[in-house]
């Protein structure tokens, strides 16, 4: 439970670490409990709830950065169409220096394919110095280094507790995810994007330790455009009727206990070390049911067309017990002497071993 606690909030820091919650729908209000606690020891706050980002942003222009398109500034309310990514970083932390290049790259990407999305700098840089060879690299917008409280405003409302964080806003300034910087990392093209809960993902390494929770429907291509446009169009009916069918099902809700995932699996080493640990060939495209909490796998049939229709009719049988299934563990035993218990070891990465 401690693991899977860890895993769903992505606890990080260590303990202490408390996470306080919406009580009625289980949302994170604040990841800095413990931080809270300690600067309001009679709870006069409680239960700490952040503003909402929305008025620090509108509260004064955003200037453009060194390498913008435009030299004017800008106001949030024509921001009013985008999503947006506000990025708290420092020159001189070297995590920032690192995923700054990573951020330009697919900040690009993303725009490239068309997405209204803007990337807005929150400094924690020591000068205004070092605040301004930080900025004129980048591509997008950004608060005054002299509106320090601004700044510190928005951390709290963003609930920021260390640098570099990315946090992912919708059109009304609503936070769709603060993980941001690990979602640029596992999805350097902005597949994805924008991160929000989809009944179909591409799937990345973030995903991996979700197959450990719960049973996915996984269909592996190459990674063309073209193909991925078909992934989901033959995915997307079959999950969203699952979705619909379910008695407990909640959009908002992100609790996968034997939640039926489904996936687009592109080729690539995360789809390589999945094949490698199930006993899947390189075939594509291949059509799965992976269950990796029971240890069992099934594919449709060779040669079976794979369609809106026949991915339906693998969903149904999958989920009613009806498709013929291999045995995980099974596959690793046929493949070395080792024990059953090592043959049953689950990777929790996707860090090729030897």
């Amino acid at each position: 439970m401690q693991t899977k606690l860890s895993r769903r909030y992505r606890v990080k820091a260590g303990v202490p670490t408390l996470i306080l919650l919406e009580g009625s729908n289980g949302s994170v209000l604040t990841r800095g409990g413990v931080e809270r606690a300690l600067a309001d020891p009679k709870g006069t706050g409680f239960p700490w709830r952040p503003p909402h980002p929305k008025a620090t942003l509108e509260d004064g222009p955003l200037l453009p950065c060194g390498a913008s398109e435009s030299n004017e500034p800008m106001l949030h309310e024509e921001l009013r169409h985008c999503y947006k990514a506000v990025y708290f970083s420092a020159h001189w932390c070297p995590p920032c220096k690192a995923f700054t290049p990573q951020l330009i790259d697919t900040y690009q990407r993303i725009r490239e394919r068309g997405h209204d999305f803007e990337v807005i700098f929150v400094s924690s840089d020591r000068s205004e110095e070092s605040y301004k060879t930080h900025t004129d690299t980048m591509p997008w917008l950004r608060i005054p280094f002299a509106q320090e409280e601004r700044r510190q405003k928005l951390a709290r409302a963003l609930d920021v507790q260390a640098i570099p964080t990315l946090v992912i806003l919708d059109p009304r300034d609503n936070i769709i995810t603060t993980e941001g910087r690990t979602e640029v990392l596992e999805d350097p093209e902005g597949l994805n994007f924008p991160w929000t809960n989809r009944p179909v993902n591409i799937l990345t390494e973030k995903y991996t330790t979700s197959l450990h929770d719960a049973p996915a429907i996984i269909l592996f291509v190459e990674g063309e455009d073209s193909e991925i446009q078909f992934g989901e169009s033959v995915l997307l009916p079959a999950a969203e009727l699952y979705d619909r069918q379910r008695p407990d099902y909640d959009p908002n809700c992100d609790d996968l206990d034997d939640q039926l995932q489904f996936f687009i699996a592109l080729d690539c080493e995360t789809s390589d070390i999945l094949r490698e640990f199930i006993g899947l060939d390189d075939a594509v495209p291949l059509l799965t049911a992976i269950d990796i909490p029971r240890g069992q796998y099934a594919v449709m049939e060779d040669g079976a067309e794979i369609s809106e229709e026949s991915v339906q009719l693998f969903v149904e049988q999958f989920c009613a017990g009806k498709l013929a299934t291999i045995n995980i563990a099974a596959v690793h035993k046929d493949k070395s002497d080792s024990s059953s218990a090592k043959a049953t070891t689950i990777p929790q990465g996707t860090s090729k071993t030897e």
